[in-house]
């Protein structure tokens, strides 16, 4: 098992304090900038399925959907109104003005 990177926009697709979903490999994510770092989590929040990149909003270091404010650490991907919820992350990678979102992933057998 390793992390495998994949192309997802460029750097500046996502403004300081802005968020922008990206479908990475078919996975829909959502990028979020906090001061010039990075985070990524899945896009969808897991009260309803609603899309955080498109819908959702962002306040400091939170991440809140648009449909019913449940929020979320985006340094962390925890709920802050259901403690045992939480968003998956991904690392991201930055290598010639482009992101990249790493997914943990089988080795492939040669």
């Amino acid at each position: 098992m390793a992390w495998r990177f994949y192309e997802a926009c460029p750097e500046g697709a996502v403004p300081p304090g802005g968020k922008r979903r990206v479908v990475v490999e078919g996975y829909p994510v959502c990028l979020v900038n906090l001061g010039g770092t990075i985070h990524a989590t899945g896009d969808y929040c897991p009260h309803e399925a609603v899309s955080l990149g498109d819908g959702g909003r962002v306040e400091g270091e939170t991440l809140v959907c648009g449909a019913h404010g449940w929020r979320f650490d985006v340094r962390t991907g925890a709920c802050q109104d259901d403690p045992g919820v939480e968003l998956p992350r991904f690392p991201v990678g930055r290598k010639d003005g482009w992101l990249y979102v790493g997914f943990w992933e089988e080795d492939e057998e040669e």
